[in-house]
């Protein structure tokens, strides 16, 4: 498919004493590669400050987005109608396309893929709207010391209308005996965050230090509410939930209420080259199995930085470390049994128990060291990272014996540790009146372990043994990937990459500007079940050499289905040019710049992987249980020509 994108940007700043205020507008229309699938964002942003008194400050930003996604239909279904799962057992030979407006029907499987993207409608509409608050008041300020007070107050909320409609005359739509599918959603999300904060700066006479303590509350409120209707066997195909002879209700309600407390101290020392910083918090939530209980977090840091170190080779080096603690809560109804009657007990409406009334955050700790280095006069920065990261407390779910009455139970328990190092560096090789060229490149790599679990090894995403299985086991890395392998489960991969590098471009001659980006990954491996669906319909383009090794022995070795996802891929080109400003005058003297642009996004990939994207995930961008690839929507590469005008 060769449809435009279109995006249209316009924003507006301006003010005068005591009044500032920032306006920005923004229209997208992307087209996407399939037959009706696409989206489509609509965004207004308005930012004001205005300075009430010499003491009182506020500044108040509001954005409003509405946006509208078409998704078609992808990914893994075990009934055949998503497109990926009917191209495997169809053969090209095969027309499906319509002939005088008729479809054919596949033979090959229930579904003629060609058809279900002309008629069903995957549409999701998200207004959202996002408003803050800030008011600054500064109670007292001497020569030496100021007070002031810092209110906040947020708001975020967002509706969310979903509508997939499959009509009766799809070929898949009869199967099950209830032709024509409608199913509608509606989500609403209010979250409210406010925090009252009092701020302390004090600088003796001498200027020998300075510190700052702050100390503040914070409070929010999360309130989400799901509903869903499917409606099946729709009477002449009406698009209404009450044509239907079969429906299916779904409502879901979770409200989560946070309390937190800070308390921080700042010192710089020493001409302000060593800056130290202690704290703590302390929150509270309704998630927790205690709502009223505190979990205390404290953290310090420090750095210190040496000016003129090696003159004319190191102009600047600050050295840092950092101790904290954070606590991730558990989710909603990890708690306690959820009052559902989706449970089916012997013919009789029942509950499942699998809450834990004692159930607390997991608990981070992180330790970081590294440094930054201003080189060759300011023409070089880097800067290095060391960090580890061990979680305990572990959100864990654990199967129960049946005679307990219980099937699982949420507990807290066990390690995990991540080590990572991150380097950056950034260069400047030319930097004159005409031209300007800074290059920018970084490298990070992590490895997770987890170091202690008091149940046996589980699955933690994925399809099982035979098709490839995310696991967590003591002893081995988190994002590990098992599978069978000589009929045995034996650990054949891993989802987390050996390491990934960027590299960054950015060139400019007069009013030209070019800008690049590549991104490097080495190592990860993906389950490519794609692969697997090709061969298991023997219409795969090597099946007659290597296919049939393959299937022969699918489910004893799994291994010719975890493929690597080393990959390089050109992330983003683009070139503009901004209008002289005395040629800008003569076309009208309010314009500031006019930027012409064109751009490439995702142009170049290379890599061995045999899928379509070595990036895919069926299961979402989640951190254990990706690097599945089953069915995916199709990547495209995007081309954009932009014209960014300031008044």
């Amino acid at each position: 498919r060769n449809d435009i994108s279109t995006e249209s940007t316009f924003s507006l700043s301006g003010g005068n004493e005591g009044t500032k205020y920032f306006i920005s507008a923004l229209v997208k229309d992307d087209k996407g590669i399939i037959a009706n699938t696409g989206y489509q964002k609509q965004s207004f942003r308005a930012n004001i400050n205005q300075e009430i008194s010499q003491k009182i400050d506020i500044d108040f930003t509001s954005n409003l987005v509405h946006s509208i996604a078409s998704r078609g239909l992808s990914n893994n279904d075990n009934t055949g109608t998503s497109f990926w799962m009917v191209f495997p057992k169809t053969p090209n030979f095969f027309d499906l396309s319509a002939n005088d407006g008729v479809f054919p029907d596949n033979p090959f499987i229930n579904s003629n893929p060609l058809q279900t993207a002309a008629y069903l409608s995957n549409d999701e509409n998200v207004w959202r709207f996002i408003s803050s608050a800030q008011l600054t008041y500064n109670i007292t300020a001497t020569a030496n010391s100021n007070l002031k007070m810092v209110a906040d107050f947020g708001v975020d909320r967002f509706q969310q209308e979903n509508e997939i409609f499959s009509p009766p005359i799809l070929q898949y739509e009869p199967n099950d005996g209830l032709p024509g599918t409608l199913i509608k959603g509606n989500a609403s999300n209010l979250n409210i965050n406010s925090s009252v904060n009092l701020i302390h700066s004090f600088e003796p006479k001498s200027r020998d230090f300075i510190m700052t303590t702050s100390v503040g509350a914070q409070y929010q409120n999360r309130d989400l509410q799901v509903e869903r209707i499917t409606s099946q066997d729709l009477i002449a195909g009406q698009q209404k939930s009450d044509a239907a002879t079969v429906i299916d209700v779904y409502d879901q309600r979770t409200k989560v209420i946070d309390l937190g407390l800070y308390l921080q101290e700042e010192m710089q020392l020493f001409d302000e080259r060593m800056l130290v910083t202690v704290g703590a918090r302390a929150d509270q939530s309704s998630n927790a199995g205690n709502p009223d209980k505190l979990f205390f977090y404290p953290k310090a840091s420090a750095s210190y930085r040496f000016a003129d170190a090696v003159p004319g080779l190191l102009d600047e080096i600050k050295f840092r470390a950092a101790l904290g603690y954070s606590g991730n809560q558990p989710l909603y109804g990890q708690k306690f049994t959820p009052l559902s009657g989706a449970q089916n007990i012997e013919g009789n409406a029942g509950l499942t128990v699998g809450g834990d009334p004692n159930i607390e955050p997991e608990r981070q700790r992180e330790i970081e060291l590294g440094f930054d280095a201003v080189l060759f006069d300011e023409k070089a920065n880097l800067e290095f990272t060391l960090y580890q990261q061990n979680i305990t407390n572990l959100l864990l779910e654990r199967e129960l014996s049946p005679s307990q009455g219980f099937q699982t139970q949420f507990f807290n328990g066990g390690e995990l540790q991540v080590q990572g190092v991150e380097v950056g560096l950034t260069y400047i090789p030319i930097n004159t009146q005409d031209v300007n060229w800074q290059v920018r490149t970084s490298f990070y790599k992590n490895r997770s372990e987890i170091v202690d679990l008091p149940v046996p090894g589980f699955q933690a995403g994925g399809f099982g043994a035979s098709l490839g299985m995310f696991r967590v086991e003591e002893g081995k890395s988190a994002t590990s990937i098992w599978a069978n392998e000589g009929g045995e489960l034996t650990q054949l991969g891993d989802a987390n990459p050996d390491f990934r590098v960027s590299l960054m471009n950015d060139l400019g001659w007069k009013q030209f500007n070019l800008y690049f980006l590549w991104d490097w990954q080495q190592g990860s491996e993906i389950i490519n079940l794609t692969k697997l669906l090709y061969d298991l319909a023997q219409n795969s383009s090597d099946w007659n050499t290597a296919g049939q090794a393959r299937i022969s022995e699918f489910g004893f070795n799994t291994s010719p289905y975890i493929e690597d996802a080393t990959f390089l891929k050109l992330r983003e080109v683009s070139l503009s040019y901004n209008l002289e400003p005395d040629f800008l005058q003569q076309l009208w003297s309010g314009f500031r710049y006019v930027t012409l642009q064109v751009t490439g996004r995702d142009l170049l990939t290379f890599t061995e992987y045999s899928g379509l994207d070595p990036e895919v995930s069926n299961f979402g961008n989640q951190q254990i249980g990706r690097n599945v690839d089953v069915a995916p929507f199709p990547p495209s590469r995007s081309f954009w020509f932009s014209v960014d005008i300031g008044l």
